[in-house]
């Protein structure tokens, strides 16, 4: 019993490492709020602040779309280029 609830925590702090690591926004700051944040794994996907104090939530753009953070909008994946993504000031 004790394995499965340690494997439980583990498994728990992996997802929210995984998620800091991934650029996803805590929205802890006013300033974050109906933002737009890169994905740093998958261009095809952002983060987006809905509420303050509340994780953003992943969104995909659109089909044969990727997110252009330095644009903050998904474009034609052809115009994308990779640029080094940075965190938001809050990170989850």
């Amino acid at each position: 019993m004790k394995f499965l609830v340690c494997l439980a925590l583990f498994a728990s702090l992996a997802l929210v490492s995984v998620n800091a690591l991934a650029g996803q926004s805590a929205c802890r700051d006013p300033t974050e709020v109906h933002q737009k944040f890169p994905h740093h794994w998958d261009p095809s996907k952002y983060w987006y602040c809905e509420k303050l104090n509340e994780n953003a939530v992943e969104r995909d753009c659109p089909k044969d779309t990727a997110y252009m953070h330095l644009l903050k909008e998904c474009i034609p994946w052809p115009n994308w280029v990779w640029k080094k993504p940075e965190n938001p000031p809050t990170v989850a």
